[in-house]
């Protein structure tokens, strides 16, 4: 019999980790979640540090090969899975695909780190405020950003569910979180993440972590 792979996503309720949990549930293939929680700084100890030593949430372990950082992990485990048939085989569907993996974790998620994560970019306390002002207002230009592009689309890569799908839940979930009139004010994002909110791997992600899509 051939032995399955050994896999383990250490994630954090909530955070960025949530795409490839669902990526993974979607896959079907038998996982382990290890809990890391950043709001009790579980990510900085000794213990995960040996996992991914920039002591970043998410980290997946596949028969001791270690990879960090979403868009990797994301291609990686979609490229692995091809029957799946969540991501794009070649050509200008997989840069697209890429195209969006980069944007959501260079750019969309820094500016959340501006208003969550201040200290990253300043020494100083006093210099805080004006660092989350100017990322709620990238985080309102970026939003306008995204549903613009998926105005007219089933999914962000078009009429094709991918691993990009569950990456743009999260940060839907994080505008809910900080107060944005998510289903008033982006409708077509609104409409993706309710055909998503169907969808088994999704739920069973979100029970598992014990969120919700609104909180």
């Amino acid at each position: 019999m051939e032995r399955r792979p050994e896999t383990t996503l250490y994630y954090s309720p909530g955070a960025c980790s949530l795409a490839p949990h669902i990526v993974l549930a979607e896959i079907g293939e038998p996982f382990a979640l290890e809990r890391i929680s950043t709001a009790e700084r579980a990510n900085y100890s000794p213990e995960y540090r040996a996992i991914n030593p920039r002591a970043r949430i998410p980290a997946l372990a596949i028969d001791g090969f270690v990879l960090t950082e979403n868009p990797a992990i994301l291609a990686y485990l979609g490229r692995r899975f091809p029957r799946v048939g969540l991501y794009p085989q070649g050509g200008e569907g997989e840069a697209r695909c890429l195209e969006w993996l980069a944007w959501l974790s260079n750019t969309v998620h820094v500016a959340y780190a501006q208003v969550l994560r201040p200290e990253r970019f300043v020494s100083e306390t006093k210099d805080y405020p004006p660092v989350q002002a100017n990322g709620r207002a990238n985080i309102l230009r970026l939003y306008r950003d995204i549903e613009e592009r998926l105005a007219g689309r089933v999914f962000a890569l078009g009429s094709r569910y991918s691993v990009v799908d569950p990456f743009l839940l999260v940060f839907y979930r994080w505008g809910n979180r900080t107060g944005l009139e998510m289903r008033a004010d982006y409708p077509a994002w609104s409409r993706l993440v309710q055909s998503l909110a169907e969808r088994p791997a999704v739920q069973q992600a979100l029970t598992t972590e014990g969120i919700t899509i609104a909180a």
